[in-house]
Order: structure tokens, then C-alpha cells, then sequence
């Protein structure tokens, strides 16, 4: 996810080609609707009053209102689009790594399943093949489909259970 966000966020990023820049934005918008719920359930676990829980909250807002917006049709305007979701995803990942140190017990399954599904795409020298343009090669790795098939039998358990 931080690779991504690099992507347009490096100082000495070179700026994509407008098919780049649309995979690149597809990526992000991915990567925020996955570690939104995630790190809405961390903050969840902590106190009403508590700090980090606020800011966690305020940056999954401010994620979900970048998602909502549509860039103008113009290259610079999509590039500046595409930074902010790169600044979210950034902002979500570093909530992640603070909230969650001592991962809570009090996830209910699907979130559980979400986290570990997440926890091993992030490690997966699989999951985070990228090819010669920086875009993830989309391999096929059979831990990452187990772990989807037990977030999505979760999903569907939570749905009618």
C-alpha cells in the first residue's frame, strides 16, 4: 500500500502516463476500501474519549470523503486526486501500525478474517509483485485466494447468521 502511495508522493516521483495514473488511482481506491474497516474496528476497541481514537476516526472520514469525490477530466487535476488518496492511504496504514501492536481479540470474525487476509498481502513477496511499470502483477498465490475464500465465508456467515 505505502508503495503505491510512494508512487506520487516521492519527491523525486516521475508523473504517470494517464493509463498509470488510472491503475494507480483503481489501486488506491482499493487499497482505502480495504484498511477503512480495519482501521475503524482497531479505533473502535478503544475509549470514546481517547485521542487516537479520534484521529483515527477524522482520517477514515477524510479517506472516505476523497473516495467520494471525482476528479475533473484533466491530467493535473487526477494527479492531484489520486496524491490525496495516496495521502489517506498513508494516513490509514500509520493508524494501523499504531493501533494495532497489540492486535485486539475483540474483532468479531469477519474483521479477523479481513486483518489476516491483509496482514499476509502485505508480506507476500507473492501478493506484492509488481511489474516493470510499478504495477502489481496480480500472481497468483494460493495462501492470499485461502485467506480471501475464509474473509468472504466470514462475510457471508456475518451477512446471514
Amino acid at each position: 500500500m505505502r508503495e503505491a502511495a510512494c508512487r506520487l508522493l516521492a519527491e523525486d516521483a516521475e508523473l504517470p502516463t494517464e493509463d498509470e495514473l488510472e491503475t494507480l488511482t483503481l489501486q488506491l481506491r482499493g487499497h482505502l476500501m480495504l484498511v477503512i474497516p480495519v482501521v475503524e474496528a482497531l479505533a473502535e476497541r478503544l475509549p470514546e474519549d481517547d485521542a487516537p481514537r479520534a484521529c483515527a476516526y477524522s482520517a477514515v472520514a477524510q479517506a472516505r470523503t476523497r473516495l467520494s469525490h471525482r476528479p475533473w477530466p484533466i491530467l493535473p487535476r487526477q494527479v492531484q486526486h489520486a496524491q490525496r488518496l495516496a495521502r489517506s492511504v498513508n494516513a490509514l496504514c500509520d493508524h494501523y501500525e499504531n493501533l494495532s501492536s497489540d492486535c485486539p481479540a475483540v474483532l468479531d470474525e469477519q474483521q479477523a478474517a479481513l486483518l489476516r487476509w491483509w496482514n499476509h498481502c502485505l508480506v507476500c513477496e507473492t501478493c506484492m509483485a509488481t511489474d516493470d511499470a510499478g504495477v502489481n502483477a496480480n500472481l497468483p498465490c494460493p495462501a492470499a485466494k485461502e485467506l480471501h475464500e475464509a474473509y468472504r465465508d466470514a462475510r457471508s456467515a456475518g451477512a446471514w447468521g
